[in-house]
């Protein structure tokens, strides 16, 4: 890759990783390797230099172990040369191999005069190298020995793995002091130390934990959360990176989020202050998540790739072929709705339904002349709807609505003339009492 090829970075060129585990177990080598091939998966190149004696990282990558070249050399030299590093079967991966002279080199170190800054010197001549790489990740042995020491000092950033567990958590403020001690007067300059998260169980007492740590530590601590994965005990040393077998296991898919969420350390952010919104920070990574799974499935997928699986080229080409074949039996497809309505436009179009199905009940009763009648008569029944009722009636029919009129003024005038009639035959006896009979030829 040429510097005119290197993607944009805001940090450091070549970034300089070290991953570091206090304890054994804690998923410190697998983290450096998954974090390796998570950035290489992103389009950028990377140095993977394997410091531990065991040579975990080595094995995870399908390197073994060389008399010539390695770690070994370039502490030994302090120098890097293209002859000690390798290519991985990871495209724009290199490795510079755990060598068995590594365990005699640590003996060494104890002789020289400066013997925690070889590995800071030997970084310093990359430049000189054919390759241009744009982070370099250092896998350190799980003690603070002289290797991880000359790690920790050449690093711009320090990932430290950790358990949610009492003990880790107890010695991490000692650890961290250490560092700090091991770090203060040096030249490199350190942009952040960063804490990673590694979960043995959903349980009360560990998420207690982990809250504790992410409010004692605030931003050290990444987002991330490594689940624990019985499958990777020590016994049972991963043959390849876990992000290179497949993607559908939990754990996988946490090292995407650890890869996805360290790319977002050399960006802005969209506050003034450079810090991303909750928001905006979960969109950026679930942008570089899918970039990220769908590089290592193309790598898989190609032939050309040294990833290339058969099987899941396999299942793939059969994946396309079947969906082909349902394409071609399937009906032809006038339109397509592409718009969901929400439950507000749910709620507005039952109102209008309902509002046209009372309108089509109502429309005969107000349309047909008897039916009209039959309404104005329920309506007349109550003295509450006599008005409403009087009106529909007036419509209806006039003259029903005349004669009702007169009814009603003849019935109070009666009403009147009895009540008259009754006071007077009460005083004087009987009384003969006349009432007004309707004409049929009054106009009311």
């Amino acid at each position: 890759m040429t510097p005119k090829q290197r993607p944009e970075l805001t940090g450091p060129a070549p970034e300089i990783v070290a991953v570091f585990g206090r304890l054994a177990g804690v998923g410190a080598t697998t983290t450096a390797v998954n974090l390796a091939l998570g950035l290489a998966a992103a389009g950028r190149s990377v140095l993977l230099l394997d410091l531990d004696p065991e040579g975990g990282a080595s094995r995870a990558m399908g390197v073994a172990e060389r008399e010539r070249g390695g770690t070994g050399r370039v502490l030994r030299e302090r120098a890097i040369t293209r002859d000690m590093i390798v290519a991985t079967q990871v495209p724009q991966l290199y490795l510079a191999p755990a060598s068995p002279e590594l365990a005699s080199v640590t003996e060494a170190l104890g002789e020289d005069d400066d013997p925690l800054t070889r590995l800071y010197q030997a970084l310093a001549t990359l430049p000189a190298l054919s390759l241009d790489f744009d982070h370099v990740v250092l896998d350190c042995p799980p003690s603070l020995d002289a290797l991880t020491s000359n790690a920790l000092i050449a690093a711009h950033r320090i990932l430290l793995p950790l358990a949610a567990e009492t003990p880790a958590l107890d010695e991490l403020p000692a650890l961290l002091k250490q560092v700090n001690e091991l770090r203060a007067g040096r030249p490199q300059p350190l942009y952040g130390l960063y804490l990673l998260i590694g979960m043995r169980g959903a349980t009360a007492t560990s998420r207690n934990l982990i809250d504790q740590v992410r409010r004692e530590h605030g931003r050290m601590t990444l987002a991330t959360e490594i689940p624990f994965d019985v499958r990777l005990s020590k016994a049972e040393t991963p043959t390849q990176p876990l992000l290179a077998s497949g993607l559908t296991r939990e754990i996988s898919q946490a090292y995407l989020g650890l890869a996805a969420e360290w790319l977002m350390l050399s960006e802005t952010g969209d506050r003034p202050d450079g810090s991303w919104r909750p928001k905006s920070s979960e969109e950026r990574r679930a942008r570089h998540r899918a970039r990220l799974t769908q590089a290592i499935e193309d790598w898989r997928l190609d032939p050309l790739s040294r990833l290339y699986d058969p099987e899941q080229a396999m299942r793939h080409q059969d994946s396309q072929a079947l969906g082909a074949l349902f394409e071609a039996a399937a009906p032809r497809r006038r339109f397509s709705l592409a718009w969901r309505p929400g439950r507000a436009t749910w709620l507005v179009l039952t109102l209008l339904l309902l509002a046209v199905g009372l309108s089509v009940w109502l429309h005969p009763w107000l349309t047909d002349k008897q039916r009209r009648l039959e309404l104005a008569a329920r309506f007349i029944g109550s003295a509450h709807h006599w008005e409403a009722g009087s009106q529909l009636l007036a419509r209806a029919d006039e003259r029903a609505y005349r004669e009702l009129l007169l009814a009603a003024q003849l019935l109070d005038t009666n009403r009147a003339r009895l009540i008259a009639c009754a006071e007077r035959a009460t005083s004087s006896g009987p009384a003969e009492c006349l009432v007004v009979l309707p004409s049929m030829e009054a106009n009311p």
